[in-house]
């Protein structure tokens, strides 16, 4: 990881009205920024670009490099903790701890498997003397770089290479999506498979290598694990999915959002290298008290 070190007060004229390019794509979104922090997109729609220009105000006390030194995830706006391969809860920040302002810094945001824009976080009292943070995207992260990396694609079937080694599938569900991306940059894509049946009420996330072989399920939840505490039915979905390296290694990790009874769901963190998986794998998730 490369630190840059500088006064940043002779760049705060220049900070304070930093202009951002940004440009909004289904399929491709890259972040690049300069030696003085600011942020520059570059991504494709179709194929035609539209390009607009947003000036955002940054400070001295936004910048992270001031603050603290440590990498910052957030996941709605709470704490998440990037420093294993496992199954995380989500963390509230205590308003009476002495570093609680250390999280209020400048967020580079992303939401919908692409780049949104860079904002100052602020604190929201939730209960209790905890906090969590606001004015930022699904995913925050305090430190810009590449977090997305390469093509990132959705379908609503099969790719082609599951559905030829995995024929069944379209028969036994009736909702997919499909993500597919390079997420150890090898040059081979990984499929990542969002899969629901509404007659029995099953739906799961699992995910298959470039040849279309199954690596393995992620997450399941079945009917019976819902039916009895709504009447609203829930399938796993896309939006229990983000794909992003949050830990800046060069290789994507999947987010998988496992939902709860009450509370803040966790987060399972994967991570996909060398052809081996880590990480929790085949969590059960439940509605159920």
């Amino acid at each position: 990881m490369i630190y840059y070190m500088m006064n940043l007060s002779e760049y705060k004229d220049v900070l304070e009205n930093a202009t951002v390019p940004q440009e909004n794509t289904v399929n491709r979104n890259e972040v690049q920024v300069d030696t003085i922090g600011n942020i520059l997109t570059t991504a494709i729609v179709g194929n035609t670009t539209n390009t607009t220009n947003t000036t955002i105000a940054v400070t001295d006390a936004s910048s992270r490099k001031v603050m603290n030194e440590n990498l910052i995830v957030l996941y709605n706006g709470l704490i998440l903790d990037t420093s294993k391969m496992d199954q995380v809860e989500l963390k509230y920040i205590d308003n009476t701890s002495a570093d609680k302002d250390k999280y209020v810094v400048t967020y580079y945001n992303y939401e919908n498997f692409a780049f949104q824009d860079y904002k100052l976080g602020i604190t929201n009292l939730i209960y209790d003397n905890l906090v969590r943070i606001g004015n930022v995207g699904k995913i925050a992260i305090s430190e810009s770089y590449h977090a997305i990396l390469g093509d990132v694609k959705i379908i609503n079937t099969l790719p082609t290479v599951v559905s030829e080694n995995n024929g069944k599938l379209l028969e036994e569900y009736d909702t997919i999506k499909s993500i597919i991306t390079d997420l150890d940059r090898n040059g081979t894509d990984e499929n990542i498979v969002i899969l629901a049946n509404k007659k029995t009420g099953y739906s799961k996330i699992s995910l298959y290598d470039s040849t279309g072989k199954l690596i393995a399920d992620l997450a399941y939840i079945e009917k019976a694990k819902w039916n009895q505490t709504t009447n609203t039915e829930y399938y796993l979905s896309l939006d229990n999915v983000n794909i992003l390296d949050v830990d800046n290694d060069g290789v994507m990790e999947i987010l998988v959002e496992i939902p709860k009874y009450e509370g803040e769901p966790s987060v399972s963190i994967l991570k996909y290298k060398n052809s081996e998986l880590s990480g929790k794998l085949n969590i059960e998730c439940s509605l159920l008290p």
